[in-house]
């Protein structure tokens, strides 16, 4: 059974990177279709089935017992499979579609992919991992659609909340000086003039949550990466850094290149920011260790190279939340 596992992770790890490479797909639908000739089935099902019956084998090994519906662990690699399997369907588009709206309801799409993708029906065990999925995938889907909506949701100087969160985040990184709400202080923590709001204009009110979001739950790290910022020999303007790094984590989440990691540690909100603060932390460990010693003229170059170096990582499932990470 130990070697069956092993063997079905490997084939999902080569099938994740076939949905990445246009070539490889258009073989693989080629092949998928001979194989739903041959055997009656589509992927979906032989997806769902096949955890069912690996985890049968897992469970129960020796013993005729059958696995109770209750007790069936979808892996997160699979949720990730019936994610990329759908959303590549040219006959679930209408589905892919309803995952993204905020009322749709599981219940009807379960039965619509019952129904076009061959399962004997919605009370046989392989639908209850599909349906497992489809919310896990509902899920993430908002996820995406909350952030993308605090991104379009540009600073407003007028608006109370936003003000309270600004100051709140001086507060929370110089909790010991005072400050004008219009001042060259603002430059102590990296922003770009006296004027704060007009940096938020990239990754609108989501830049300035996940600032907050750091420092909030991990002051002690942000204010050591602030302190490697502000040291003259690694200095770099830390919240405008912190902003970038808004953008590259949305760019990912937008790509669907954060799936398999939301899939994996949770489809929430909390879970996306918590990837967040990995990213921070790991931009400066990345920026202070750098030889030779990088200055602020370099950024570009190395935020590309270090952009790089964390797809790589979430490819190979190096990355998880930032809670989990200082506690490993």
């Amino acid at each position: 059974a130990a070697h069956l596992l092993f063997f079905m992770n490997w084939i999902i790890l080569l099938l994740n990177r076939i949905y990445h490479t246009p070539l490889l797909l258009s073989i693989y639908r080629v092949v998928k279709c001979i194989v739903r000739l041959s055997t009656g089935t589509t992927e979906l099902y032989r997806l769902c089935n096949a955890t069912i019956i690996t985890q049968q084998q897992l469970e129960n090994e020796g013993t005729d017992e059958k696995l109770d519906v209750q007790d069936i662990r979808v892996p997160s690699n699979i949720i990730y499979r019936i994610d990329q399997s759908i959303y590549y369907s040219k006959q679930l588009q209408q589905e892919k579609y309803q995952l993204g709206i905020t009322d749709c309801s599981v219940e009807s799409i379960l039965e619509r992919i019952v129904y076009k993708k061959a399962f004997p029906s919605t009370r046989v065990p392989a639908a209850y991992v599909l349906k497992y999925s489809l919310i896990q995938i509902y899920q993430s889907n908002q996820v995406l659609s909350t952030v993308e909506q605090h991104v379009r949701t540009r600073y407003d100087p007028d608006n109370k909340a936003h003000e309270a969160q600004l100051l709140l985040l001086w507060s929370k990184m110089k909790p010991d000086t005072p400050v004008e709400r219009k001042s060259k202080q603002w430059v102590e923590i990296g922003f770009q003039g006296s004027d704060p709001a007009t940096d938020f204009r990239g990754m609108g009110i989501q830049g300035l949550n996940d600032l907050v979001y750091f420092v909030e739950h991990y002051p002690t790290h942000a204010h050591s990466v602030l302190q490697h910022a502000s040291h003259p020999t690694y200095w770099y303007p830390y919240a405008i850094v912190g902003i970038n790094i808004t953008k590259f984590a949305y760019q990912l989440l937008e790509s669907k290149q954060l799936q398999s990691y939301l899939y994996q540690y949770g489809t929430t909100l909390d879970i996306f920011q918590e990837f967040y603060c990995y990213l921070f932390y790991h931009f400066n460990q990345f920026w202070i260790s750098h030889e030779p010693k990088p200055t602020v003229m370099d950024f570009e170059a190395k935020f590309i190279e270090f952009k790089a170096h964390i797809t790589k990582d979430l490819m190979q499932k190096k990355v998880m939340p930032f809670a989990s990470f200082i506690h490993n």
